[in-house]
């Protein structure tokens, strides 16, 4: 009966905060502009795996032979095919720098003299290219699209000598297969194509959910607390642990109503595929949810008000944020980092998230992330209720 009395008062506060935040205008458009603008920001201002078309480059030809030219002109038609640059030809390698300096272009390539003479000897044609690497990722992406085309012309060159070798002595020759013996044949994990946002997604949901918990309810409480509206709660005869459950349960909801939005955007705007169960997906959400309020009950507890509420959650949030991989994987992280991330719940969250949505993984799969998060969760509540329950009577 005791806990029947206690579900039904946290019932009433769920219910009490709820209606406010229907009342609250600015708090409905918050709740949907924030995970658009998150979605937006992260999905197109992060990487997505695609490399960058049309990225400006230079070229000065030193040797002007036949060789050179011919092979401009195919950097130029297989170019055509992918657009990853386009070339500007200037005279001189300074011309060129100069150009690169006043970020102009992103590189050039220099095509020495003699280049077309080592190619009629029988020598390979050596050439260089200089790359702005102030901005890394550009520079890699410009490093790959070279590789990319390079090999395609090296592997064009030399089927055309295998075939005018094969001709010489009247045999029949795959220069396919000579050329590359060994051809690799990638299978993925996840049907169809993949983007970086299908890494974002699953750990995009999880620190939204972090965020409004831990943020959610510090504010709540404190914000009663300053109103004056929180000793007449207590005052009710409702316990304690109902006006926890109740606010927790209103913040659930809205994190819930965020996470719909969020997957239904990622889907509609970004391909991203539910591959596993739903039901469970949503399952560990809870179980996330559940693992954060500790937390937020502890900033809370140790502070006075409002303001040092917000500062001990901040505190103790963007680090988890960062470090939990939700944007990078944990494994580019420095070592000490990666030892860190192991006692940091979204760690667990984010990655049991990612193997139900992506790779469609069983409720067997995930039971070391939810052992993990259900041993944090009560942990932290253990110590978190009766902190709360002594602030109130200071």
């Amino acid at each position: 009966m005791n806990a029947v009395k206690i579900l039904k008062d946290s019932y009433h506060v769920m219910a009490k905060d709820m209606l406010e935040f229907r009342r609250n205008r600015m708090q409905l458009a918050a709740l949907v502009i924030m995970p658009l603008i998150f979605l937006v920001m992260f999905g197109f201002i992060f990487p997505s795996g695609n490399t960058q078309q049309h990225m400006p480059m230079g070229i000065v030809n030193l040797d002007h032979g036949q060789g050179s030219n011919e092979f401009l002109a195919q950097l130029e038609l297989m170019n055509q095919n992918t657009s990853f640059m386009d070339f500007k030809n200037y005279s001189s390698v300074d011309e060129a720098k100069t150009q690169i300096n006043q970020g102009k272009i992103y590189g050039a390539f220099i095509i020495p003299q003699g280049f077309s003479e080592n190619l009629t000897s029988g020598k390979s044609g050596d050439f260089t290219v200089y790359i702005d690497n102030s901005n890394p990722q550009s520079a890699t992406q410009i490093q790959q699209a070279l590789s990319g085309t390079v090999n395609g012309l090296n592997d064009m060159k030399a089927q055309a000598n295998v075939l005018e070798l094969a001709k010489d002595d009247n045999q029949q020759v795959n220069p396919q297969a000579i050329i590359f013996p060994y051809v690799p044949h990638v299978s993925t994990t996840i049907p169809g194509e993949t983007n970086y946002f299908n890494f974002l997604a699953p750990g995009l949901m999880i620190m939204i959910v972090m965020m409004g918990v831990m943020t959610g309810i510090p504010e709540a409480i404190s914000k009663e607390k300053e109103l004056g509206t929180f000793d007449g709660m207590l005052s009710a005869p409702i316990s304690q642990i109902s006006v926890i459950i109740g606010k927790t349960a209103a913040l659930c909801t809205r994190g819930f109503i965020q996470c719909i939005i969020i997957l239904g955007l990622a889907m509609l705007l970004f391909g991203v595929t539910v591959q596993g169960s739903l039901i469970l997906a949503f399952f560990m959400l809870l179980l996330g949810i559940f693992s954060f309020i500790g937390l937020g009950i502890l900033a809370i507890s140790m502070s006075g008000d409002q303001a040092s509420g917000t500062m001990i959650v901040n505190l103790l949030m963007f680090p988890m944020i960062f470090l939990g991989g939700v944007f990078y994987p944990i494994q580019q992280m420095p070592w000490f980092m990666q030892i860190i991330s192991q006692f940091i719940p979204i760690t667990y969250a984010a990655d049991a998230m990612r193997k139900i949505i992506l790779l469609n993984a069983g409720l067997g799969d995930v039971i070391y992330q939810i052992i993990i998060l259900l041993g944090f969760g009560v942990v932290t509540m253990a110590i978190a209720v009766p902190l709360f329950r002594r602030s109130m009577t200071r």
